[in-house]
């Protein structure tokens, strides 16, 4: 049971209610099945307890209970003899499924709400050798719906927060600008592509850097951690009753490098007992080979986020002027992979020439 109440991936709640079926009750085979769209499940898990071939395997499909379902919402529990009851038609549907899955005799179906629309429904299926579910054995899956309910509930919410931030992250990587968010233990959780380049010249110079997989080789600049550390330290002050932070945000210099530095501001992302501080860090890369500073303004942004990040810094260094041979010797690449790529350019921003794109970046 404990299993149940703190798995927080489905597989991992599919074993734990696997476990406790095969300790509590006899039965033929159980399924899980999830995502349920027009009584159409979109996932299931599934598992036949009584071996009968590898054909014989459950569908996703509440085909045999659709009409029950329908005309019963939030219904908890429910029997195939229940539904036997008001909808003679359930043995058509039956010899339908049996083409594909044979053997039981009866279930019990625990069906889980998302509102007034079924989410979840854990069938267990017996064979006539095993007998009907008893009273109790009825009562006990009863018991245990709200445990596993509440389990759903915290996987559901789980995933529509994972998608959420693989949402985030995927679009801040692809922003034309070098940011990254720190987490409060020195984890960067994500980062746009010039980000991780900067930070590869931060830390190892421009020729080694040129040579490097930036991501691969990422480790964030002392001076920025040290800068995060000062910002957690500093702690908070209250005004009007409101806590705020004593220190919202730093910005450091490169040691070496005039020009090239990082903005760290305080992120409290979440408030509550277990939130904790992160980091945003904006790189300032003024006067550095092959990048351009942060910020252009939106209409530009939004024509740089078509495209790749090697892309950007070509289009962007031709739009301030550079030469085909410039571009190239800055960027350590040779002037026909430039020039392809000035193409590739013109071609996704639908541009001719230099003089609109620079307009348009401008």
């Amino acid at each position: 049971m404990i299993e149940l109440q703190t798995a927080v991936e489905l597989d991992e709640f599919w074993r734990a209610t696997k476990r406790l079926l095969a300790s509590a009750l006899p039965h033929h085979s159980c399924s899980l099945m999830l995502g349920i769209v027009d009584y159409q499940p979109l996932e299931g898990r599934h598992h036949v307890a009584v071996a009968e071939g590898h054909e014989n395997r459950p569908l996703n499909s509440l085909s045999i209970s659709k009409p029950y379902l329908a005309a019963h919402p939030r219904l908890k529990l429910y029997t195939y003899g229940d539904i036997l009851k008001e909808d003679p038609q359930v043995r058509q549907r039956r010899k339908e499924r049996e083409k594909h899955f044979r053997g039981w005799d009866q279930f019990v179906h625990l069906a889980f709400w998302d509102g007034e629309r079924p989410d979840a429904v854990l069938s267990v299926r017996r064979t006539t050798a095993q007998g009907d579910f008893t009273a109790e054995e009825r009562e006990f899956l009863g018991f245990l719906h709200p445990t596993l309910d509440a389990g759903l509930r915290r996987l559901r919410k789980l995933h529509r927060e994972r998608e959420r931030g693989a949402a985030m992250t995927s679009y801040l990587r692809n922003l034309p600008m070098p940011v990254m968010f720190v987490e409060a233990d020195g984890k960067v959780a994500c980062a746009t592509e010039q980000a991780y380049d900067l930070c590869a010249l931060w830390n190892f110079g421009e020729r080694a850097a040129r040579a490097l997989k930036a991501r691969r080789n990422f480790r964030l600049p002392a001076e920025i951690a040290r800068a995060c550390g000062r910002l957690a330290s500093a702690g908070v002050r209250e005004r009007d009753g409101v806590r705020l932070p004593v220190l919202a945000g730093l910005r450091v210099g490169h040691p070496h490098l005039p020009g090239f530095s990082a903005k760290v501001d305080l992120a409290q992302t979440v408030k509550g007992p277990w939130g904790r501080p992160g980091y945003w860090v904006t790189f300032s890369a003024l006067g550095q080979p092959g990048f351009v500073d942060a910020g252009p303004r939106p209409e530009a942004a939004a024509l740089l986020q078509a495209l790749s990040p090697s892309e950007r810094r070509v289009a962007l260094l031709v739009a301030r002027g550079k030469r085909n041979q410039e571009v190239a010797a800055e960027l350590g690449k040779s002037l026909r992979t430039v020039e392809f790529q000035l193409n590739t350019i013109y071609r996704k921003l639908g541009l001719s020439n230099r003089t609109q794109l620079a307009r348009a970046l401008a």
